[in-house]
């Protein structure tokens, strides 16, 4: 399959192998309407896949399907920390058998092009990352804004629970800004920071003297080395704008919490953490080892019962999902998890306070999993305060 992308249109080409030659079997086109437009262009050729999947599922489902790109549709669809709108098509998609492979030659890659009329090298376009930082007695906040070469923007808030100096998380922003901008896929970064210590530490035109901003420097060149440009300028603070209003929007982004300073945690948003931390009462942690190291319990009856749980769980990365019957993988989560996407499900932006049994069948359809979701459904339902003033009314 090939796949194509513009700023109006996405198409895609499914083609038989057959020796040295390819033949066409179906092909379509979608217009992208409303929001669809202001996808990135990774998220449209994910897009187009999702949609192809649908119309072939036939084909998906009767044989191994190689996607040819030279874009990073397939790291970003097969890592488990995908974001957003992206988790929702890589799980849909790892129901079947696809491999991504980087394209050699054009060949029926010309189809796609010629339905959407796609310039090459889109993938290439530098981007733009504002970052800031700042610490005070209420806590260390780094903020992070990244601007893709279509002018689109992508803000981050993120609180730090450690105690950091004011440079340091400014090493942080910058830190954060880079990985936000490898999740993405650029390959080309300008960075922007209002800190003039930080941008010329990382230019090499002062020595870095103290030892946690040195380890923060190498950090820095550490990551540095993973894009084809990279660049630090110091702007103004009356400049940096657009990193300066997360401070008022606070309330209004997604906040990512930094527990551990300087090591290098990948950008993920919302509920989905860099590594599935197991604690003392985290029910994967059993399965978590096993699946891991082969580790059971002493007990001979205790290791039959999760070799036998196990069988229905399976790792993607370090992170654990649950084999379902006939539908997508469903990602484990923990109790801190599990209690957020309660509550949003229920009574948040989109919830509108269903039953218990709805409320666990509408968690299940949205891809999550942990063994007490039909007690803890019920519970929240009988502990919510607005479903019980106004029951009555829908009786």
């Amino acid at each position: 399959m090939y796949l194509a992308a513009s700023d109006s249109a996405a198409s895609s080409v499914l083609v038989k192998q057959e020796g040295q030659s390819q033949q066409p079997i179906y092909f379509s086109s979608h217009l992208l309407k409303d929001a669809e437009t202001r996808y990135s262009n990774l998220e449209k050729l994910a897009w187009m896949l999702v949609l192809s999947m649908r119309k072939l599922r036939p084909y998906f489902l009767s044989h191994p399907v190689t996607v040819m790109t030279n874009s990073n549709l397939g790291r970003l669809l097969t890592q488990p920390e995908v974001f957003g709108r992206l988790i929702k098509w890589a799980v849909e998609l790892r129901e079947y058998d696809i491999q991504y492979q980087p394209r050699t030659a054009i060949k029926a890659q010309a189809l796609a092009d010629f339905l959407t009329e796609i310039p090459e090298g889109e993938t290439e376009e530098t981007w733009k990352v504002y970052v800031d930082g700042s610490s005070n007695r209420q806590g260390s906040r780094v903020r992070v804004v990244l601007v893709s070469p279509q002018e689109e923007e992508i803000r981050l808030s993120i609180r730090l629970s450690f105690q950091a100096s004011n440079n340091e998380t400014e090493y942080e922003a910058v830190l954060a800004g880079l990985q936000a901008a490898k999740r993405m896929g650029a390959a080309r970064v300008h960075l922007h920071s209002d800190s003039q210590l930080v941008a010329q530490q990382v230019e090499g035109n002062y020595e870095v003297r103290n030892d946690r901003l040195r380890r923060y420097a190498e950090a820095f060149v550490k990551l540095k080395a993973e894009f084809k440009e990279v660049s630090l300028q110091k702007i103004p603070r009356t400049e940096n704008t657009k990193a300066d209003e997360l401070t008022r929007l606070a309330t209004s982004v997604t906040e990512w919490t930094n527990e551990e300073p300087i090591t290098q945690i990948a950008f993920i948003a919302q509920i989905d953490q860099s590594e599935p931390v197991a604690t003392l009462d985290d029910w994967r942690a059993p399965l978590l080892n096993f699946l891991q190291s082969g580790a059971t319990p002493s007990d001979p009856d205790q290791a039959k019962i999760l070799r036998r749980r196990a069988a229905r769980f399976t790792l993607v990365g370090d992170q654990l999902y649950r084999r379902a019957f006939s539908r997508p993988l469903l990602k484990c989560l923990g109790p801190e998890d599990a209690k957020y996407v309660l509550r949003e499900a229920h009574q948040g932006c989109c919830g509108n306070h269903p039953g218990g049994r709805s409320l666990a069948r509408k968690i299940l359809l949205a891809g999550y999993f942990w063994p007490t979701l039909q007690a803890d459904s019920a519970k929240m339902v009988s502990t919510c305060l607005h479903c019980q003033k106004y029951q009555t009314f829908f009786r």
